[in-house]
C-alpha cells in the first residue's frame, strides 16, 4: 500500500438528534401503480427477519416490535422452528379481551399479564402467502389489489427450498403501510377494486 496516496478518514461530531438505525416501512421514493412488486419488498435475504419466542408476554413482544422498528414478528419455539406470526394490530386490537374471555382463559382466571403470544398469534398454517416466483411478475398495483381483497395489514412472501418439493421458507415481507407510503395514499380494503383503471382512479381522487 502506497502511504503516500493515501489520506486519513475526516472525522466529524455527531448531530444532536442520533439514534439507533432500525428497519424502517418509510420507503425514501414514491412508486407508481406500474413499478415492479419487489420495489416493496422487505427481502431477508438483506434484511433478518425478527423472531419472537411464543412463550413471550404479549406486551413484552410489543415492546421488542417498537424497539426493532417493526409491526410483525415471526413466532418461534426454543429451536427456532417457524410457529406463526404476530403484528402489533394483534396486541392492540381486541383479541386479547376475546382471549380473556374464553374458556382456557376463564379456567385459570388470568389476566392480560399473562397472555402469552401463542394465545393470540396467527399460527401458520393459516397463513395466506404469496410466491416469490408470482411476485418477480407482479406490479405494485396487483399488490395494492391483493391488499384490499384480503384486509390484512402484512403480506408474507414464501419461496421453495431447492431439491425438497414440500418446504419452503419465508422470503420477505410487503407491508400494507409501506405501500400506503409509497403511493402517498391509503388503500381501503372494505371494497375491492375490480381492475388496473379502478384503482389508480381511486388513488387520483
Amino acid at each position: 500500500m502506497d502511504t503516500n496516496t493515501n489520506t486519513p478518514l475526516r472525522l466529524m461530531t455527531p448531530k444532536v438528534n442520533i439514534g439507533f438505525l432500525t428497519q424502517s416501512d418509510t420507503p425514501d421514493f414514491l412508486l407508481d401503480l406500474g413499478d415492479s412488486a419487489l420495489d416493496l419488498l422487505t427481502d431477508f435475504r438483506l434484511t433478518p427477519a425478527i423472531s419472537v419466542l411464543a412463550t413471550t408476554q404479549i406486551d413484552t413482544a410489543l415492546t421488542q416490535m417498537i424497539g426493532s422498528g417493526v409491526r410483525l414478528l415471526f413466532v418461534v419455539d426454543p429451536s427456532f422452528k417457524m410457529l406463526g406470526s404476530i403484528t402489533s394490530y394483534d396486541i392492540q386490537s381486541e383479541k386479547p379481551l376475546r382471549y380473556l374471555q374464553s374458556r382456557d382463559c376463564r379456567i385459570g382466571i388470568c389476566s392480560r399479564e399473562d397472555i402469552l403470544v401463542r394465545d393470540i398469534m396467527t399460527p401458520a398454517h393459516k397463513w395466506k402467502v404469496i410466491d416469490y416466483d408470482q411476485l418477480l411478475h407482479a406490479t405494485v398495483a396487483d399488490v395494492a389489489l391483493t391488499f384490499k381483497d384480503l384486509g390484512q395489514k402484512h403480506l408474507i412472501v414464501v419461496d421453495s427450498v431447492r431439491g425438497h418439493n414440500n418446504a419452503q421458507v419465508v422470503r420477505g415481507l410487503i407491508s400494507l403501510t409501506t405501500l400506503e407510503r409509497a403511493l402517498g395514499t391509503k388503500i381501503e380494503s372494505t371494497k375491492v377494486a375490480n381492475s388496473f383503471a379502478e384503482i389508480k382512479h381511486e388513488l387520483a381522487t
